[in-house]
């Protein structure tokens, strides 16, 4: 979905970026496209094979990926023993090893960058036997974790990324479309709703689904990611929280619709409502030239003067592209300004225990001027 040329033009960008910082070199690492292979696939178009696997003599590093971007002189991918599509990477030298590591400081040396200034994006997924080895072995050089220089690159989308995502969004919606239609048939059951849904994605075009979580009744109040589904039957009056996340040509969707099971209280109802319109009030804040605080704040509002004001769930949302959580994160302090071109996932919810819980969830894109442009296109009062 995005060609060489923009690839390459990461590339250009983030070694200017590079030397302006002072480094000689950047060591990019990625793991598994199933789970974050953004800084790699973002200018290498490689997304890491799943599963990433226990270490062992042999084999050191398998399900991860390394870019070795100097400031000057060409690239160098290395991927595991499982290798790559060479119709997608836009990279020349790619290289495969069962020891990772090792091939990148073989790498490191030849290009005379043993003693150099080299910046570590990805420090945060870089397994510490891999650092060990690097740190053991280049004493002469300064290796330095980085992690703001390609996340500040990729907060904001190109257009070709921008309908990567709208892309996505429609996928999402082909899930929730499928899920909600067995959640509302009394007697289905979470697990019934994930695989229905999970299967018109795969089938309207997904790479994958990472999960399509199903929770109802009192689940519904909790935000735990596992299991997604259980054998659960679902009863009418019951709250229910779906939350599809997957890929489409590498980028990622993320929404969360919930609704009743035919007619419940009024109660219930009310935190529905609550949640609507703390969600419309936050993508409404979603305006080039706010704060990511602006954004939590909108919503808060709306919650702080409902009878729920003690329910609130937490984290707000995120950034979304080559994977599913990116920068900025949405809380309340983040001083972030937004920009043309962000891509978030904006999703207040309020989990009361042991009663019900409910939470909506926008994907919108920044623009210049004017409101954000909602992308989700699923309704978001299901009630």
């Amino acid at each position: 979905m995005i060609d060489r040329a923009e690839i390459e033009e990461r590339q250009s960008r983030a070694r200017e970026l590079a030397e302006r910082a002072g480094y000689d070199a950047l060591l990019v690492i990625g793991r598994s496209f199933y789970d974050r292979p953004g800084d790699l696939a973002y200018l290498t178009n490689h997304f890491p094979p799943f599963p990433t696997t226990v270490f062992t003599e042999a084999h050191r590093g398998l399900g991860h990926g390394i870019l070795i971007l100097p400031v000057r002189g060409e690239p160098v991918l290395i991927t595991d023993p499982r290798k790559h599509r060479a119709d997608l990477v836009a990279i020349d030298d790619v290289r495969a090893t069962s020891d990772l590591m090792a091939l990148a400081i073989a790498v490191l040396r030849d290009k005379d960058l043993a003693s150099g200034s080299i910046g570590v994006v990805g420090d945060d997924i870089l397994p510490a036997p891999m650092d060990r080895d690097l740190r053991r072995e280049l004493t002469q050089a300064t290796i330095t974790p980085e992690p703001d220089l390609l996340a500040r690159m990729r907060e904001i989308k190109s257009p070709a990324e921008q309908d990567a995502m709208r892309g996505a969004a429609a996928i999402a919606d082909v899930a929730l479309t499928a899920a909600i239609a067995s959640v509302r048939r009394a007697g289905s059951t979470e697990r019934e709703a994930c695989a229905e849904g999970s299967m018109a994605a795969m089938a309207a075009g997904a790479d994958f689904v990472r999960y399509l979580r199903v929770h109802s009744g009192p689940w519904a109040a909790s935000s735990s990611r596992w299991p997604q589904a259980t054998d659960r039957q679902i009863q009418r009056g019951d709250l229910i929280v779906l939350d599809a996340i997957g890929a489409v040509e590498g980028y990622q969707f993320d929404v969360n619709r919930s609704l009743p099971c035919g007619p419940t209280d009024a109660e219930r109802l009310q935190l529905l409502e609550t949640v609507l319109e703390a969600s419309l009030a936050a993508v409404g804040a979603c305006v080039a030239g706010n704060r990511v605080g602006d954004v939590v704040t909108a919503a808060r509002t709306v919650i702080d003067k409902s009878p729920f004001a003690n329910a609130f769930g937490g984290m707000m949302g995120h950034g979304i592209g080559l994977e599913t959580v990116e920068t900025p994160l949405l809380t309340a302090t983040n001083e972030t300004e937004l920009k043309p071109g962000m891509v978030l996932c904006v999703e207040p919810g309020l989990f009361v225990p042991n009663w019900g819980g409910a939470l909506i969830e926008h994907e919108v894109i920044v623009h210049e001027s004017g409101p954000a442009e909602v992308i989700t296109t699923t309704p978001a009062r299901l009630w």
